[in-house]
């Protein structure tokens, strides 16, 4: 949580970037190998921390010195309590939050040093989502960015309908309000939120149920169902596939593909928050940094491999310091 260097400079005069979505009890497993049936396997550590996608984004962007907020639903449940703690310690802005009192969702993470993967098992017990009356209370005028998983349908189009219905208020090109989307789980029934984002994020979880071989090929899918869509000023966004080790591919508005290659870690700890880590470093470095999609691809892609290098987030605001000769 250290503020290196003068990076908290580049965030001056910006507006600030919202994050919807969950933030959610994690609690980690590190294991040499994964358990099977029938055989003990002893862990080797095991720890419990804030996560959530959003609530991760947040992290990330706040250590680059960015003015963050979080928006999703809190719990007034005591275990709960230390998440908010700790996001408003880092100054992460979660005054517009609405309160339940159910207990808060978690997720059970089995961290497999030996094959270098996650396993993940979410609980969340129909824990409730923000609503769009909750998004409706936000003064929107303050936001310069607004970031959103594709998840809940329904409620998630509304949000967006209300940005364009904003930005249409808007003249001026600065005035308007950037809108991002991530995709990792049921792509058909999302797609048509892309209708309404300036950039859309595609996880690698998606290339199994779709049938995505490589980031070209998946590009190259999700070109062809952006060509089939028919209406009236029908939006065409940014197209960015997270593919962990084999880099990104990017799809541009002329429909032009782009492979933005990876970087090497120089060790793997904890692959646990990667795709997060690209996600809040593209909105750093696009729209705090005012850097080029290609150069802020680029950007992401060494993030998310620093980020593996050590546990946590708190490590990569060390990545915009200038080197020690």
């Amino acid at each position: 949580m250290n503020d290196y260097g003068n990076k908290l400079s580049w965030a001056i005069g910006k507006k600030r970037v919202l994050c919807v979505g969950c933030s959610t009890i994690d609690c980690v497993t590190i294991v040499n190998n994964f358990p099977v049936d029938n055989v003990h396997e002893k862990a080797i550590g095991a720890y419990w921390q804030r996560g959530g996608n959003a609530s991760n984004n947040c992290t990330v962007l706040r250590n680059l010195g960015v003015n963050v907020e979080f928006f999703g639903m809190l719990s007034s449940h005591h275990m709960f309590q230390v998440l908010i703690e700790d996001m408003r310690a880092r100054r992460i802005i979660v005054d517009n939050c609405p309160i339940c009192d159910q207990a808060p969702p978690f997720a059970n993470v089995i961290l497999t040093k030996s094959i270098k993967k996650r396993t993940l098992v979410t609980c969340n017990d129909d824990f409730p989502y923000v609503s769009i009356e909750d998004f409706r209370k936000l003064n929107l005028s303050i936001y310069g960015w607004i970031h959103l998983r594709a998840y809940y349908f329904d409620t998630t189009m509304e949000m967006l309908k209300e940005i364009a219905a904003y930005n249409a208020t808007m003249e001026a090109k600065e005035d308007k309000i950037i809108v991002s989307l991530e995709f990792d789980q049921r792509l058909d029934e999302m797609f048509p939120m892309l209708d309404y984002c300036d950039y859309a994020l595609f996880s690698k979880q998606l290339a199994s149920e779709n049938g995505w071989t490589s980031t070209e090929n998946a590009c190259s899918q999700v070109d062809e169902r952006l060509q089939m869509r028919w209406g009236l000023n029908l939006r065409r966004p940014f197209v960015i596939i997270m593919w962990g080790d084999q880099g990104a591919g990017l799809l541009d508005l002329d429909g032009k593909f782009t492979h933005m290659p990876p970087y090497k870690p120089k060790q793997i700890v904890e692959v646990l928050g990667a795709e997060d880590s690209f996600v809040g470093a593209f909105i750093y470095a696009k729209f705090i940094r005012e850097r080029s999609v290609k150069v802020s691809v680029d950007f992401a892609n060494r993030i998310s491999s620093y980020k593996i290098t050590k546990n946590g987030f708190d490590h990569i605001a060390s990545i915009l310091l200038p080197p020690v000769f």
